[in-house]
């Protein structure tokens, strides 16, 4: 999961710039709909916390997984194997917990569509 998940940031290095405007539009949009005139923009408060959520989600991902523990070796001392399967454990509990991150935020998205 790791390796596979280290390709796809590697593929989407990218977007570390698009990840930095989504942010600032959200942060700018957030600032907008709190500071501006009483009830004129507050619509907007919803979605440009979502859109950035989104880019923080983007970039922390981007920035975490860039790089990944080496695997464990079979010449290494049996200290040596398991720091190694501690931290790749500890990576693996992180990823999950950026899926399940990445689960909410499409479910708040979804939630934010489907709003009347």
């Amino acid at each position: 999961m790791l390796l596979a998940l280290h390709r796809i940031v590697l593929r989407l290095g990218w977007c570390r710039p698009l990840a930095g405007i989504l942010i600032a539009v959200g942060l700018a949009g957030i600032a907008v709909s709190l500071f501006a005139g009483a009830g004129r923009h507050e619509h907007l408060l919803e979605p440009m916390l979502v859109l950035t959520l989104w880019g923080m989600m983007l970039y922390a991902t981007l920035q975490l997984f860039r790089q990944i523990p080496p695997p464990v070796l079979p010449h290494d001392d049996f200290m040596t194997k398991l720091g190694t399967r501690i931290v790749l454990a500890l990576y693996s509990l992180l990823a999950l917990l950026v899926l399940l991150v990445s689960l909410v935020l499409v479910w708040m998205s979804f939630r934010l569509i489907t709003l009347e």
